[in-house]
């Protein structure tokens, strides 16, 4: 095979493996609605209504408040290697071997109707993630760093 050819094909396998789903962020819907409810980076500032604006923003408050919530300060690249080299087996899932700063929001009072009310907890912790062919698709929980 000339290099022109072996070049021509490894471009071919390269846009296959773009339009193939699961390969590229944009083509993954679990991947996808995992960032929409679990990643904000940098962390947004709304001056003491952390929560409560961003869980509504996310829509994670309609058609009734959702009870806890956790928001992963880290890029994309640092948590999908969660999924890879960055993270350990727990079980079916990963535990990261860095710790990321997390947000737990909790909703105050006893109700899940809207309007929704949340407390804010921002720590250093390990997340515990469930992936799919490489891809973190589910948030299981979080281990808050006791030495840093």
């Amino acid at each position: 095979m000339r290099p022109l050819e072996g070049a021509a094909y490894f471009l071919l396998l390269l846009l296959v493996a773009e339009l193939l789903p699961g390969f590229s962020d944009g083509n993954n819907p679990r991947y996808e609605n995992f960032l929409n409810q679990h990643r904000d980076d940098p962390k947004s500032s709304f001056h003491g209504r952390y929560c409560d604006t961003l869980m509504r923003s996310r829509g994670l408050t309609r058609p009734q408040c959702k009870e806890i919530n956790t928001f992963i300060h880290g890029s994309k690249r640092q948590i999908r290697a969660v999924c890879d080299r960055g993270g350990v087996p727990d079980g079916q899932l990963q535990r990261s071997l860095q710790h990321f700063r997390v947000t737990t929001c909790t909703l105050r009072g006893g109700s899940t109707r809207p309007p929704c009310e949340y407390k804010e907890n921002t720590s250093p912790r390990y997340i515990v993630i469930g992936c799919e062919g490489g891809w973190p698709v589910h948030y299981d929980e979080s281990q808050i760093v006791t030495t840093i």
